[in-house]
């Protein structure tokens, strides 16, 4: 929940309650009114923040509690008029929010500035849309970490059964910044009863990183890896689009670092607009050593900032080309890294043959990376089915609102199927984006 949630949230509360400030609306009819607003209130802060549910799709369900529990609803005209709107959300969410992979390829079509589309079907490239493009890759970046990971790990330079204190990880920590990514890592790691004295193997950092997305296993990797041997790995692939790596998580200090008790969020905003991306990247790895260091306490800080404010820092996070991702894939999937290095990258990238057996049915191979921001909708996999046929798609996608982020989410999935199992669908594709 962010400010404006906790203000709407007490708001809601503080007019429901004031009234009873005099004692000749404290009836018993208005006592009960008021005791069943604040609570469907409270549910609606417990539900979002102990169980992790949407904020909006709580505010709906809390909104039709208190038409449920309002006596006037069940009068002749209002069930009529609450039965209407009830259906019409109905016939509406049905036609938004079924499976619809066109609605993809039409934010595709409609959208080439602010999208590409790299598909290769056994080493040819078929689909290159806006595929030289340089867009913001957000967790996708963490396909190339974890290479150089792996081949470091190949190299002998790391042991990836090594152990690596929580304590350490959780210096990059920034809470309410990852969507919970971190958190359902550390509980998987306490479920399957990985974590011994306080600390993990840096394996399972490195997984946390690519299976759950979590930001502070990834600022840690970066500072252990070296950012200048993750720059170095990305030109040896080459990736000639691809710009230099710096930490994620300590970039989302800069602004409180920055801002002054005068300064307005406009003002803010134009600020961190006019750093040259050199300053920027330098005072995300400085914050970053501090984060390590200990001298910021992330612990004590709260990620709230404005939807302006994390507009600047989406749109400065490291970007690359669909056709460099597209490149990378390609050299995981034809296994062209060193043995123990391609065996490795594997079993950071291929968590869907793990996470759905069905999976196995279809692919002998299935690996994937995501990066999303509330602005950003990214995927890049790599696929090989039983006859030996390999696809590598790569989708960057920037610039939504909150509308096309929430049905892009919906229908990328089916999308994504599609393309990897319908030739046809392919072609359909290809000729819709590239004019052939």
């Amino acid at each position: 929940m962010n400010t404006l949630s906790w203000i709407g949230m007490v708001g809601i509360v503080i007019l429901t309650l004031l009234p009873l400030v005099k004692k000749e609306n404290r009836t018993k009819e208005e006592m009960r009114k008021a005791i069943v607003t604040v609570a469907i209130v409270l549910g609606i802060i417990i539900t979002v923040l102990v169980f992790g549910v949407n904020y909006l799709l709580a505010l709906i369900v809390g909104f039709f509690a208190m038409i449920v529990f309002d006596k006037k609803t069940y009068t002749k005209k209002r069930l009529i008029i609450y039965g209407s709107i009830i259906l019409v959300i109905g016939i509406a969410g049905f036609a938004i929010l079924r499976d619809n992979p066109e609605y993809v390829l039409n934010h595709l079509k409609d959208n080439p500035q602010t999208t590409s589309l790299y598909l290769a079907e056994n080493g040819v490239a078929l689909i290159t849309y806006q595929s030289d493009v340089v867009r913001p890759l957000a967790s996708t970046v963490k396909i190339l970490i974890a290479a150089e990971y792996a081949m470091q790990i190949d190299a002998g330079q790391l042991n990836k059964d090594s152990s690596v204190p929580l304590a350490d990880l959780n210096r990059y920590y920034l809470k309410n910044s990852d969507g919970r990514a971190h958190e359902e890592w550390l509980k998987a790691m306490q479920s399957e009863d990985k974590i011994k004295n306080n600390e993990v193997t840096l394996h399972d950092v490195a997984k946390g990183m690519a299976t759950y997305s979590s930001n502070a296993n990834t600022d840690y990797l970066i500072d252990l890896l070296g950012i200048s041997a993750i720059n170095e790995r990305a030109k040896a692939l080459g990736l000639t689009q691809h710009e230099d790596v710096y930490p994620i998580v300590s970039a989302l200090l800069i602004p409180d670092h920055i801002k002054s008790k005068s300064m307005s969020e406009k003002q803010l905003i134009q600020n961190l607009e006019d750093m040259s991306i050199e300053e920027y990247r330098t005072l995300a790895e400085e914050l970053s050593k501090q984060m390590k260091e200990g001298i910021i306490k992330v612990e004590d800080i709260t990620f709230d900032s404005s939807s302006g404010v994390q507009k600047v820092w989406s749109d400065r996070l490291i970007g690359a080309s669909a056709s460099d991702y597209g490149k990378l894939l390609t050299v995981i999937s034809n296994d062209q890294l060193p043995t123990t290095a391609a065996e490795t990258i594997r079993d950071l990238l291929e968590w869907p043959m793990q996470l759905n057996e069905s999976n196995h049915d279809r692919f002998v191979h299935l690996g994937a990376k995501g990066g999303s921001t509330a602005f950003i909708l990214n995927d890049a996999l790599y696929a090989e089915n039983n006859n030996g046929d390999k696809i590598e798609i790569v989708f960057l996608i920037d610039d939504l609102n909150f509308w096309q982020g929430m049905l892009i989410r919906k229908n990328m999935n089916s999308f994504e199927s599609k393309l990897l199992g319908s030739e046809d669908f392919r072609l359909k594709v290809q000729r819709e984006l590239m004019g052939l």
